[in-house]
């Protein structure tokens, strides 16, 4: 029987105990926020994949997401007296509490099978785990689970266009016997489980970075390093280092708090060169490496900064789930010899419309020929260019002429050709260029290309006002301006330590 009287436990927090034990417990005993779901958009879609999932079964029953918690859990209970398949079942067994996707009855076995719905291309541990919480709920219930179902998305799937084809879409995928297979595993982590909670008791827990199993593998992804690894919160800079991984966590147990205290004998020879970055305070630079890099590029260079939508329901004839679409691009053209900077820009507005073609087609106009083309992380650009000229053939010669023209600059950073102390290891373009220059993404209304993805999909989902579709426009540009930007101001950088030392 489910006790009112004692804290719910829910599926997401023996998830989060499966990940980090102290994870579970800053969160349960409120001392941090519940982390925020990876999903940075995919909420806008949700509503229509569900759809499409539930466009599979008939004669189901459906608990309604408005339904308070106690009238959807006593008219579950009531359709599973009657064995109705239910949506949205919601479950509760002692303190434990879980909403299935879909409780189907099978009339022929007598039992019940769980259902789950996910939008991704593969089947992920966190499922196989939500599955088996979901089991031990609503056994506890009573209920005989006899089978365990997914539907996820044919990543293959090419949308030819019109009304998408749930059987073409939707991969339906009995996972039942990998359930059994993995039946100890599972138990294993359910007694864990139960133990923590029945040792703690909803007390107040000593937390240890260190000794807590399981844990996250860093301070700098820890919720709360204060409660932690108290005292030793500033220690996050071990874990700065490039390619240490689990290394770190040994390195922090043996007291290293700081570059200075990691010794040379234990680091790779790119650690050692961040250590000596961060203890003179000076950047690393690695001409030889850089001449060789940059030989063959031409005098006229170009920067080119693509931001794209990857909706994991497509939108335009000829792509994929998950695809990356483009919708705007920016360009910066650099001619070294007149030191002149040219602009070029180009945002899809008509919301209703393919945006490859009319990307493409500004692209290839704005684009000088044969000059080298910087892109960070270049596979990205690259990409773009080939998928949308494989869907529309008019771009292959374009495609053909541009793709040897590409350098990626990410690539010096990631080999540490070049290190400066306040990229603190990392090598993204949001750490470098604040290194570099008096530029950064901190003043913008959109910093991440999640987000910018994430706002286009919006203004086509139509959940903007006009006032507010004109600023999302406007902060897009802006946003994507600055990174093709930022590449130049990099390059030009290198150039100038490259003509003085």
């Amino acid at each position: 029987m489910f006790d009112p009287t004692l804290t719910p436990v829910t599926k997401s927090q023996f998830l989060q105990f499966l990940r980090c034990t102290n994870a579970f417990h800053l969160v349960r005993e409120g001392l941090v926020p519940k982390p925020p779901s990876a999903s940075f958009g995919g909420h806008l879609e949700w509503g229509d994949f569900l759809q499409i999932c539930r466009s599979q079964f008939s004669n189901s029953n459906t608990i309604e997401r408005t339904m308070e918690k106690e009238e959807s859990f006593h008219k579950t209970l009531e359709w599973i007296s009657e064995n109705k398949s239910i949506f949205h079942a919601h479950l509760r067994f002692q303190n434990f509490v879980s909403t299935v996707e879909y409780l189907e009855y099978d009339i022929e076995r007598e039992g019940w099978i769980l259902w789950d719905f996910r939008p991704i291309g593969s089947v992920k541990q966190d499922i196989l785990r939500s599955f088996y919480f979901h089991k031990k709920i609503a056994e506890g219930m009573s209920l005989n689970i006899i089978g365990f179902k997914l539907i996820r998305i044919q990543t293959k799937y090419i949308y030819p266009g019109g009304e998408i084809q749930p059987e073409d879409y939707l991969l339906i995928e009995d996972i039942t016997s990998r359930m059994e297979a993995e039946a100890g595993t599972r138990e294993s982590e359910w007694e864990q489980f139960q133990k923590e909670i029945s040792r703690t008791n909803e007390q107040p827990v000593q937390l240890s970075f260190l000794d807590s199993k399981p844990s996250c593998r860093s301070l700098k992804t820890c919720l709360s390093p204060t409660h932690c690894a108290k005292g030793k919160e500033n220690a996050k800079v071990i874990f700065d280092f490039r390619d240490s991984s689990e290394l770190a966590k040994g390195w922090f147990a043996l007291g290293y708090n700081s570059y200075e205290s990691a010794p040379n004998s234990e680091l790779s020879p790119i650690q050692r060169i961040q250590k000596e970055a961060h203890i003179s305070g000076n950047t690393y630079f690695d001409r030889v490496s850089f001449e060789n890099y940059l030989t063959n590029v031409t005098k006229t260079v170009a920067f080119l900064d693509f931001e794209s939508i990857n909706p994991y329901i497509p939108l335009y004839p000829q792509t994929r789930p998950f695809q990356h679409v483009p919708y705007l691009y920016s360009l910066h053209i650099w001619d070294s010899e007149k030191d002149i900077l040219t602009h070029k820009t180009y945002l899809h507005e008509d919301l209703g419309t393919d945006p490859r073609v009319p990307v493409l087609a500004q692209l290839q106009k704005d684009l000088p020929s044969g000059i080298t083309i910087f892109s960070f992380n270049d596979f990205f650009e690259k990409l773009i260019i080939q998928e949308s000229a494989e869907a529309f053939p008019e771009f292959l010669e374009f495609w053909e002429r541009v793709k040897s023209m590409f350098i990626d600059l990410a690539m010096p950073f990631k080999k540490l050709w070049i290190y400066h102390p306040g990229q603190n290891g990392k090598a993204s373009l949001k750490e470098i260029l604040p290194c570099f220059s008096s530029e950064s993404h901190l003043g913008l209304s959109i910093r991440e290309g999640q987000d910018a993805n994430y706002q286009y999909l919006r203004l086509i989902k139509k959940q903007v006002t006009a006032e507010e579709k004109k600023r999302v426009l406007e902060d897009l540009i802006a946003y994507c301006k600055l990174d093709s930007y930022g590449l130049f101001i990099i390059y030009r950088m290198l150039q100038e330590r490259l003509s003085v030392i």
